[in-house]
């Protein structure tokens, strides 16, 4: 059984370890990526470019609490 486009693009962007290029290209253009408030870093980040940047960024550099 073959996998449906949509399989195959997720498939495609783990598969890849999230390289930038293969995100990229595999995020729409218009992605919103909206954290509700209350959450750290919370908003709407507008393209993946933000998205990556302003939020995944941020996320990865903000100290876990024990």
């Amino acid at each position: 059984m073959s996998d449906s486009p949509n399989v195959a693009l997720i498939r495609r962007l783990y598969e890849s370890g999230m390289a930038p290029e293969v995100t990229a290209e595999i995020m729409a253009p218009d992605l919103v990526w909206d954290i509700t408030p209350g959450f750290p870093n919370s908003g709407a980040y507008h393209g993946w470019d933000s998205a990556a940047k302003d939020f995944f960024g941020k996320t990865m550099q903000t100290p876990r609490r024990s």
